[in-house]
This record gives C-alpha cells, structure tokens and sequence, in this order.
C-alpha cells in the first residue's frame, strides 16, 4: 500500500514539473519578430507579411520598397517559419 502511494505521489509530481521542463527548452522568438510592421519611407507598393507580435498572426501590409526593419516576409510561410514555428 505504501508502495503505490509513493507512486502515485511522484507520477503526480512529475505531470506538474512536465510542462515547465518543456516550456524551458523552447526558443525564443527572434527579435525581428516583435519589430512593428515598417513601409519605409519609398512609394512602391510591394505586399509583403509581417507578424503581428499582439496577436501572434502573419499579417500582409503593404511595403514600400526601401528600407523599413527585418519583419518583412515576402511569403506568409516565410513568416510563419521564422515567427511562429521557431518559437517552438
């Protein structure tokens, strides 16, 4: 009797330490990925994906052509791999 209370105590320990363990070994996610969405100051009209960090979606925005930061995808999957996906 005694025997199974233990186990039942340390399988019960373990489920509640799991997630953290797991949690701690995720990436995080690139800075890039919190930069807000950047047009630059050019007048081209180019659609592009940048991630939305408020709600961890790939959104398009239209860049124009010059300058701007580094969340800017030319592809959805592009920013989905780099922003949600590698953040594990």
């Amino acid at each position: 009797m005694e025997g199974r209370r233990f186990a039942a105590v340390l399988i019960l320990t373990l489920c509640m330490l799991a997630p953290g363990a797991v949690a701690s070994r995720r990436k995080a996610r690139p800075s890039v990925c919190n930069e807000p969405a950047d047009k630059g100051p050019c007048k081209g009209s180019e659609r592009k994906f940048f991630f939305d960090i408020t709600s961890r979606q790939c959104k398009m925005f239209t860049y124009g052509g010059c300058e701007g930061n580094g969340n800017n995808f030319n592809r959805t999957y592009d920013c989905l791999k780099m922003c949600v996906y590698s953040a594990g």
